[in-house]
């Protein structure tokens, strides 16, 4: 960290170099991650605008979700590379920190555009007071019920963790699991036990995030839960080795009732599974009839953000581009899962939007009830240890809480590290 301050200082200093009079300027994109829906839009839209502007010319580079990070830091030591990149919204702490990305509330009109997303969604793309991205699309967590199936047992969608419990004895004796997720060692079971401790109030750190605070009520409780699930035959004993594809299976081929998944739940059970969307209905994440803990029950989200690089040579250009990419093009004003995510936009919302995806204000309510992962530059390592503590205790290896504790330990000794 220091080494990388110390460059970026030295850049800071250094001056400013300009294009040629009368040459277009170039503006790159790392566009990282995006899905064949949104890499499709953004080839086309990045064509329009550049053939729209004769001052500027756009290169668009796709590269990979998981080489984020590792270009960030290297092109931030030195001082060049993107001007404007989508990334996820973690790296507004580390890299907002560092320098590497471009405070926007500097601009004259980012109340305007702030104004025309989800409020809440804001507070993953920032860090000490400044907004280092526009936060583009969200990934809400939501639960895909099979109505049909719950019709058929007269039982009602589940609104709490022991609505989901009282469910268990008729789905079990049809051979219907009430509840599946992927539970392996993997980041999948991570994201999905989150879901279910941020609905019984619990956080993934302390306030300071100076320690672990998933080993308290909430966590010890959501796991707990998730077993008692399993032993009673109401959550597949088999999903401790589950990958999301053999959980998808496991539902849509209607062994389970219930699931926690995303936006893209839709999209999955049809086109890769044929699943029936006349029986699919989409709702909020149970919680506990109690909280857990004192803090408010939350959904967990996933954000993408786009962003200005501290270093490009042409912030008000780049602002201009992200604004016409990430605002203003009409993509965003339909909710559309095939964009990577589901639109960030309140007009995405209104009355009268038309769309293919169902239950659209069950997944608004979630986006605007949502809480992401913590910005921590180490946040993928502290991920794997919550799965591997999930997994082990549904695998009996080790009880609820000496797992909880034992992968607390772990992300304490990498918090003391930052």
């Amino acid at each position: 960290m220091a080494a990388i301050a110390a460059a970026l200082l030295w850049i800071s200093c250094a001056e400013e170099g300009d294009n040629d009079v009368g040459t277009p300027r170039t503006l790159v994109i790392w566009d990282f991650g995006g899905v064949p829906g949104h890499e499709a839009w953004i080839r086309g839209a990045v064509d329009s605008l550049d053939a729209a502007r004769d001052d500027l010319h756009i290169k668009l580079e796709t590269r990979d979700w998981a080489t984020q990070r590792e270009s960030l830091i290297s092109s931030t030591v030195v001082g060049e590379g993107a001007d404007i990149v989508r990334v996820h919204h973690k790296y507004a702490v580390e890299f907002g920190e560092l320098g590497g990305l471009l405070a926007l509330d500097n601009f004259a009109d980012f109340p305007q555009v702030r104004s025309k997303l989800l409020d809440n969604l804001w507070d993953h793309v920032a860090y000490d007071g400044q907004h280092y991205g526009v936060p583009v699309s969200m990934l809400p967590f939501i639960m895909p019920v099979n109505r049909h199936m719950l019709q058929a047992h007269g039982l009602d969608v589940p609104a709490t963790w022991e609505d989901m419990w009282d469910m268990g004895p008729a789905l079990k004796a049809s051979g219907i699991h009430t509840l599946t997720m992927p539970a392996g060692l993997n980041l999948d079971t991570a994201y999905r036990f989150l879901a279910l401790f941020y609905r019984a109030g619990g956080r993934l750190f302390n306030d300071d995030w100076t320690a672990a605070a998933f080993n308290g009520p909430a966590g010890l409780g959501t796991l707990k839960f998730l077993i008692r699930m399993k032993d009673a035959g109401f959550f597949p004993a088999a999903s401790t080795a589950y990958r999301s594809d053999e959980n998808e299976a496991h539902w849509s081929t209607e062994k389970a009732a219930l699931a926690i998944e995303g936006p893209w739940w839709q999209s999955v059970a049809a086109d890769h599974f044929g699943f029936d969307l006349a029986k699919l209905q989409l709702a909020q994440v149970p919680r506990p009839q109690r909280l857990l803990e004192d803090n408010e029950s939350k959904t967990l989200i996933d954000v993408v953000m786009v962003a200005i690089t501290g270093y490009t040579k042409a912030p008000d250009a780049a602002w201009e581009v992200v604004k016409a990419l990430a605002v203003e093009d009409p993509v965003w004003h339909r909710p559309d899962p095939s964009m990577g995510g589901m639109s960030t936009h309140k007009v995405a919302y209104g009355p009268g939007v038309a769309s293919d995806y169902m239950d659209l204000p069950v997944l608004a309510e979630a986006g605007a009830n949502g809480l992401g992962w913590p910005g921590h530059p180490a946040i993928t390592e502290i991920q794997r240890h919550l799965a591997d503590a999930v997994n082990m205790a549904l695998t009996g290896t080790m009880d609820p809480q000496q797992a909880l504790d034992h992968a607390a330990a772990e992300v304490n000794e990498i918090l003391a590290d930052y």
